[in-house]
């Protein structure tokens, strides 16, 4: 039996999102949930998982992109570290706040990290964020959630992993972290439940034991999210009366992250 890690993205994000990423912990249908520590409601969103830290493992999801102060559009940010034209005391300074507003909301570091549109891997941020987990976790290293891909993984998942999958997963394994090489549940966020179904039945069944598979769950439509109906999908679908047949298909079983 595999063993894979289902985790969800954005928590903090919207009370939707929190609502819905509470409800598949409390059903231990998730391995973890990324946390948005610069998000304005994740102080509020930090109590509600208090009591839940064995049942899941909690992660800081890195952000540049949606909640930092200096946040750029993901292009822009994409063509400037790989120009290598950011400025990398700024990204020390701001991956080192959001490990302490994490820190400070939960009481303890972070089970795993990861990044928000995938930015953790790029050039620059992947050299400072290494180097400021290992300053401030050295002796409890935090798993990392690598968004690499296979060759037939598709377009859009083998495009994220070109962004610095590769390196960021040589880097972070010569450095002794723990990872996840490989992340399923990159698509096009364009599907009805069927279809969602479908996606997470093929992810399991093409997932290599201790490769993570994401998703991005609400209870409803969040007004102005871009992917909001897909969000309440996915919610229905991973709560549904037939996902421990998914797994049992499969042959996979959802992985702890938790300490």
């Amino acid at each position: 039996m595999k063993t894979v890690f289902l985790t969800a993205d954005d928590y903090g994000f919207h009370p939707a999102v929190d609502a819905a990423v509470l409800d598949l912990i409390d059903a231990g249908r998730l391995s973890g949930a990324a946390c948005m520590a610069r998000a304005p409601g994740w102080p509020a969103a930090a109590t509600r998982i208090a009591a839940r830290h064995n049942a899941a493992g909690f992660g800081l999801h890195l952000d540049f992109t949606e909640f930092a102060p200096a946040r750029r559009g993901l292009w822009p940010l994409i063509a400037l570290s790989h120009g290598r034209r950011l400025n990398p005391t700024q990204l020390h300074d701001e991956i080192t706040t959001q490990c302490a507003r994490f820190e400070d909301a939960m009481g303890r570091a972070p089970d795993y990290v990861d990044g928000h549109q995938h930015v953790h891997q790029l050039p620059q941020i992947r050299d400072a964020l290494i180097e400021v987990l290992l300053t401030r976790y050295g002796s409890r290293l935090p798993w990392l959630r690598i968004s690499g891909a296979h060759p037939g993984d598709g377009f859009k998942p083998r495009f994220i992993a070109a962004l610095g999958a590769q390196a960021l997963l040589r880097r972070a394994r010569a450095e002794g972290f723990r990872v996840m090489p490989r992340l399923l549940g990159a698509y096009g966020f364009d599907c009805d439940a069927a279809g969602y179904r479908k996606r997470l039945a093929h992810w399991f069944a093409t997932a290599d034991d201790g490769d993570a598979v994401m998703c991005h769950p609400a209870t409803e439509a969040v007004p102005g999210d871009p992917i909001g109906r897909a969000r309440a999908v996915e919610h229905g679908v991973l709560a549904g009366a037939d996902f421990h047949d998914l797994l049992a298909t499969a042959d996979i079983q959802i992985g702890q992250l938790r300490p």
